[in-house]
């Protein structure tokens, strides 16, 4: 292996994979945080575990919920999501390099399913992108960082199953540098853009009902934060 391919995939790796962990971290401790300090000071403590417990599951596996809006959009970005974490946690070279760095590993996705989820991860990443670039209502809700997202995730992706291919016309070291550097670059900007939720999503509802339940005159405080101390008739 190649010096510059062998750093690649270890200190270099070894970084970013710090960054991914203690950043994703931060954002769930602070997130756990605040909403505990929410509940703590609300006026009302009745919040419904169970049924938002029950809610979120329902969104983390939305298969009953893809065909309501937007059938084509949902049906890619979800199997662009379950490709992407196919891809990540259970493709045998990837726990070969995890394991070679933290000496953790398990067990691995068979390569014809792996192989079949990419090119479908693939082709669902390329209708997404496309999707935000020619649907003014999705190009209006779009930052730079959102397609540029999708570039580096279709660049993972893309040379990751010309790389197992035998009839790969490119240099496979070359090949598998650019691979390892854009998953490299996935991996550090994970914690500071939108991908956090991967992390955040499990708690937004909670969040969100525990936003709700105000602490005493929280109402009259935030009217007057918004409006000055006149505040607005409602």
């Amino acid at each position: 292996m190649p010096t510059w391919l062998r750093l690649a995939e270890g200190p270099v790796f070894r970084f970013a994979l710090a960054v991914l962990l203690l950043g994703l971290f931060r954002l769930a401790a602070l997130s756990l945080w605040g909403m505990a300090a929410s509940i703590r000071r609300a006026g009302d403590r009745r919040i419904p575990y169970l049924e938002l417990l029950v809610e979120t599951l329902g969104w983390l596996f939305p298969v009953a919920r893809l065909h309501r809006t937007r059938r084509f959009y949902s049906y890619a970005s979800f199997a662009f999501h379950l490709g992407i974490l196919a891809a990540g946690l259970f493709l045998a070279n990837h726990l070969e390099i995890l394991h070679a760095n933290t000496g953790i590993r398990w067990a691995a996705m068979r390569k014809p399913v792996l192989d079949a989820l990419t090119l479908v991860t693939f082709i669902a990443g390329g209708y997404l992108l496309l999707h935000r670039i020619y649907v003014a209502s999705s190009r209006r809700l779009s930052k730079a960082s959102d397609y540029l997202l999708l570039v580096v995730i279709l660049n993972i992706f893309g040379s990751g199953f010309l790389a197992g291919r035998g009839w790969n016309p490119l240099p496979y070291d070359g090949l598998m540098l650019f691979h390892t550097l854009n998953g490299v670059l996935l991996m550090l900007v994970i914690p500071f853009t939108k991908i956090a939720h991967c992390v955040l999503f499990p708690v937004i509802r909670l969040a969100s009902e525990a936003a709700w339940h105000l602490t005493p005159r929280g109402g009259s405080e935030t009217i007057r934060t918004l409006y000055g101390p006149e505040g607005r008739k409602i």
